[in-house]
């Protein structure tokens, strides 16, 4: 687990809790980062993404990271490149044919996952 101290937050990360796949990726998260505010948005919401419609808001992860607000497989790019050992699955993931890939299965799996758990939003 990650030793935590009072840390200065550099990330918002709004992800789905009512879905027991993500909530379990994000509790894992959480054991390694002290500097990123996990937010489950099937309880709350913040400016950040108080545009973005239901749907557009469950359907994918969203960072907000640097002034920006980043969806889909992109967010999950941003938060492993803040974590030692995911940072080198992020910058493989960079690449351009792997880029495509990534994104094609991260699209892939957040649609079957919002269909799966579309009645508890």
């Amino acid at each position: 687990m990650a030793q935590c101290r009072q840390v200065q937050i550099k990330m918002k990360v709004y992800f789905n809790g009512s879905c027991n796949i993500c909530n379990a990726e994000i509790s894992h998260y959480k054991k390694k980062t002290c500097d990123i505010n996990y937010v489950d948005i099937s309880k709350d919401r913040d400016e950040h993404i108080n545009h973005l419609s239901k749907k557009d808001l469950f359907r994918r992860m969203h960072v907000y990271h640097q002034g920006r607000l980043i969806s889909g497989s992109e967010s999950f790019l941003i938060l492993w490149d803040t974590m030692p050992r995911w940072k080198y699955l992020s910058l493989i993931l960079k690449l351009p044919i792997f880029k495509q890939l990534w994104n094609i299965a991260y699209e892939t799996l957040a649609l079957l996952l919002y269909y799966k758990n579309k009645s508890k939003i």
